[in-house]
């Protein structure tokens, strides 16, 4: 599956790049958090971290919609009561269509996966160990959010995305029953960032 993902984005960047009218790079602020169910009470809060990648910009579907493939390095990860804290590090690729509200501002909405790339475990805030066996190596889900060009070179933006997957790991107990299938957890996470293109063709 690591391979397959990994072939994917590789064959989706390189066409994007030959076609595309420019590269950007981009840096941003994550609200993340977690979707539970069955909720445990208000153990589970959210952590504020970061994102950072390069985007392909301004590639053509047609005269009113545009093409967006990202790759990402994304933080996900929530807070454990006063217990302590996850930190989830994902290389994640979002392949967004988008659509020209005003000659500036554009909509994106699209598909992401992710690929779980280390996750760590905070004890309060002393020490955090890498430990990777409790979530699932893919996180697959939707973006939609909006971007404004301030200027030839700058962008502004701001998304939601929703995981679609449960990340919890499947851990069996008792004639083979998994846990994953109690207990689900799915990530979620509001983003802003600005972005500066360059290689302008």
């Amino acid at each position: 599956m690591k391979k397959l993902i990994a072939a994917i984005a590789l064959s989706v960047f390189a066409f994007a790049k030959i076609n595309a009218q420019s590269v950007a790079f981009k840096i941003g602020y994550t609200h993340s958090d977690v979707l539970v169910s069955p909720e445990p009470g208000n153990i589970f809060t959210p952590k504020e971290t970061f994102h950072a990648g390069i985007v392909i910009k301004d590639l053509k579907l047609s005269d009113k919609i545009g093409f967006q493939p990202e790759l990402l390095y994304s933080m996900q990860g929530f807070n454990v009561a006063s217990l302590g804290n996850i930190n989830i590090h994902y290389l994640s690729v979002p392949l967004l269509a988008t659509f020209p509200v005003t000659e500036d501002l554009q909509l994106q909405v699209g598909p992401q996966i992710s690929y779980m790339v280390n996750s760590r475990v905070g004890v309060a805030n002393l020490f955090s160990v890498a430990y990777n066996g409790i979530f699932k190596d893919i996180d697959a889900g939707a973006v939609a959010g909006v971007e404004y060009k301030a200027s030839d070179k700058v962008s502004l933006g701001g998304r939601y995305y929703l995981g679609m997957t449960n990340v919890n790991k499947d851990f069996s107990f008792g004639n083979n029953t998994n846990l994953s299938n109690y207990f689900q957890m799915r990530n979620t996470g509001v983003q802003a960032y600005i972005s500066f293109s360059f290689g302008k063709k």
